[in-house]
């Protein structure tokens, strides 16, 4: 039987060929994302030790709130007090920002696709400079080699640096490379270095650095000197290069968990079209075989060994595909990173790496997918009796369409049920994800389910027009669809599979889009946006706040309003929210958030909060309520409120005055702008 499941193989080397296919495809996807990923999480792992490993300890401020880019600051005279401490050789203060975007010489903005633009101050640890010297003075700067290379900067030449502040011009007097002194080891970012005092003004951090680095002498004790520095005060925190390389590893982490999420859903996708191709595949096998397996029931085969045979044929394709899969996968791995690189993300050099973990899921998905799906076809075939041999048109006995139908209509009633709960928000937003993705997969397994049973009805009551139309060509194509409902079905579900996943993307798409379009027209009442060129109004990207004092300057412009978000940057009745910021006198002149209680203008800049009407409906506050809130500075103020508006899509769900931000976060740049025209400008244009 062995032998004879082969010869059937090798005999339909298209149909072997097609079905191995499918399998593959669904393995490449999983071995293809993990082998890239282990490998960047490998290579970045190393890449944090080594920005960490010329470090001993850390000082930083203490931090319960907000995320790390929004650390509160340490004045720099805790220098002298660090480098005073028994143990300590050396000290460095850090600084850095993001949004720090250089300006080459045809006008243009160097900004990355993906990863950001940062400034920073110079270390000779951590820049190992190239060509040209280090940063010396109020209008020097130095760049990484890579940028460098990119956008045809030379040393010697003058360039404009928009900071989080202004715009300034500087003069290009070195190229690094960061983290090796023969490699540039950057992740694709842009990087404009300064001396640490002209770092600290141009940034935004006047006498303040973000963290102190300490180089403990070889002969102390250092945990000894952790402890010593930790007396300095409670807002100070003192980690270790082990903890400070840990926290780096997991930053990058954070990034390639996404990443990760976002292949592995195709990877599913692909896997669960796989089964459903190869069950339909090995059904339309085996009804094309009713004579030929017929005939060895009638010399003796045992219905056993007709269906091991079936899983035996599963076997073989499922095994050669994981075997495929693994290879293509590895292979999908170098050139998904080739693409990554290509897009302007840079990736540290390193080698592709293949756990055992990887090979033992492929062999799952691949081994174990294709003899799963190739079950219910075995069975069927366990029923084709010897007359099959000599019947002219023996078909298998149909048998259970009302448990088909009863079955299939109780899987797709459950998963209805989980798609409407997700599609009403019920949840966190992972409940909301999962029970929207679960749902729609019981969903169209029920569908599957049940579509034999009603596929003939369906296909007679629709095939009525195609008959009308095309005369005796459409009665036939009608009638061949309805004689075998089970092929019809099968062939119905593959479609779908792709119809539902383009429609899926469509909706989403449009739906997004519209709701995102129709805010904005029903809502602004602003002449002008402004945002950094090409960010699309992403929350990562932001301009100068010289740039709207400069546009409130002219005559032209009648108000500005400046916009910051921050994820994570207050912490009120126990939870995390995420803030937008904007000038409370004037947003409501420029956007229109629906505000259906109070005033946004009438709010206090510095005690002032303006919220959404469902956080303020879950915490069962009003107009003139007052609320706790807890900053990245650690610092807890009672803001009252100022308003309740129903519009998240334009102020968010938290709205603070920028006053009141810049207190207590120390980012100042904006993320995006608006600005209304005098009236009589609007009249002659």
């Amino acid at each position: 039987m062995l032998k004879l499941a082969l010869r059937n193989l090798l005999d339909k080397k298209i149909r072997f060929a097609l079905t191995t296919l499918s399998v593959v495809i669904g393995v490449t996807f999983v071995v293809g994302t993990f082998s890239l990923t282990d490998s960047l999480r490998s290579t970045f792992g190393d890449l944090a030790e080594d920005i960490a490993g010329e470090t001993d300890l850390t000082v930083r401020a203490a931090q319960q709130v907000g995320n790390e880019a929004d650390r509160p600051t340490i004045p720099d005279s805790l220098l002298d007090d660090v480098a005073a401490i028994d143990g300590v050789v050396e000290v460095a203060g850090t600084v850095q920002a993001r949004n720090v975007v250089i300006v080459d010489g045809d006008g243009n903005a160097i900004r990355p696709q993906g990863p950001p633009a940062l400034g920073m101050n110079f270390s000779s640890r951590v820049f190992f400079v190239i060509e040209g010297d280090a940063p010396q003075g109020p209008d020097q700067f130095i760049v990484d080699a890579t940028t460098a290379a990119g956008n045809n900067l030379t040393v010697g030449e003058t360039y404009t640096i928009n900071g989080p502040v202004r715009s300034q011009p500087f003069e290009l007097v070195g190229i690094f490379n960061f983290g090796s002194p023969d490699t540039n080891t950057s992740l694709g970012q842009t990087m404009s270095v300064f001396d640490t005092g002209t770092a600290q003004q141009f940034l935004g951090f006047g006498n303040r650095l973000m963290e102190i680095r300490v180089l403990v002498d070889s002969g102390a004790d250092v945990a000894v000197v952790q402890s010593a520095i930790g007396s300095l005060g409670d807002e100070y925190e003192v980690i270790t290069q082990e903890t400070a390389a840990q926290e780096q590893s997991e930053q990058f982490q954070s990034v390639l968990n996404v990443f990760t999420s976002i292949l592995l859903v195709f990877a599913f996708i692909a896997v669960f079209v796989s089964a459903f191709i190869i069950n339909n595949t090995f059904q339309i096998v085996v009804t094309q075989r009713v004579r030929e397996i017929g005939l060895w029931r009638a010399i003796g085969v045992t219905p056993k060994q007709v269906s091991r045979s079936i899983v035996v044929e599963s076997a073989v394709v499922g095994l050669l595909s994981t075997a495929i899969g693994i290879a293509v996968g590895m292979a999908v791995s170098v050139l998904m990173r080739a693409i990554i690189r290509a897009s302007g993300f840079g990736l540290p050099s390193g080698p592709l790496v293949l756990r055992p973990r990887t090979v033992i899921l492929a062999t799952v998905i691949g081994l174990g997918v294709t003899m799963v799906a190739s079950i219910v076809p075995a069975i069927r075939a366990r029923r084709i009796t010897p007359v099959a041999a000599l019947a002219h048109d023996y078909r298998i006995e149909r048998s259970g369409w009302r448990r088909r139908v009863a079955v299939g209509g109780a899987v797709t009633a459950v998963g209805v049920v989980c798609l409407a709960l997700g599609m009403a928000g019920v949840g966190s937003t992972t409940a909301v994800l999962a029970l929207t993705g679960i749902g729609a997969l019981v969903t169209f397994v029920g569908i599957n389910v049940a579509s034999p049973a009603i596929a003939q009805p369906v296909v007679r009551m629709l095939g009525r027009p195609i008959q009308a139309l095309f005369g005796m060509a459409g009665k036939l194509a009608r009638e061949n669809a309805a004689r075998n409902p089970r092929r019809t079905a099968s062939t119905a579900g593959a479609l779908m599979i792709g119809i539902t996943l383009m429609a899926t993307t469509a909706v989403v798409g449009a739906s997004v889009s519209n709701s995102v379009s129709d805010a904005l027209t029903d809502a602004v009442s602003a002449d002008y946006f402004v945002r950094s060129e090409g960010s699309q109004f992403d929350p990562a990207t932001g301009f100068p706040t010289q740039v709207l004092d400069d546009l409130g300057d002219l005559d032209e412009i009648e108000s500005v309003v400046g916009y910051r978000v921050a994820f994570s940057g207050m912490v009120v009745g126990g939870q995390s929210r995420d803030l937008v910021t904007a000038d409370f006198e004037a947003v409501e002149d420029h956007l229109d958030g629906g505000v259906i209680s109070g005033s946004i203008a009438g709010g206090d800049p510095l005690t002032g909060v303006a919220l959404h009407v469902d956080p303020a409906e879950d915490l069962g506050v009003a107009v003139g309520d007052t609320l706790e809130a807890t900053f990245p500075d650690n610092e807890t103020v009672t803001l009252t409120v100022a308003a309740i508006y129903t519009d998240a899509i334009i102020y968010g769900n938290w709205l603070i005055d920028n006053a009141l931000w810049e207190q207590h976060l120390s980012r100042r740049d904006y993320r995006f702008g608006t600005a209304v025209a005098q009236a009589d400008m609007l009249e002659r244009s």
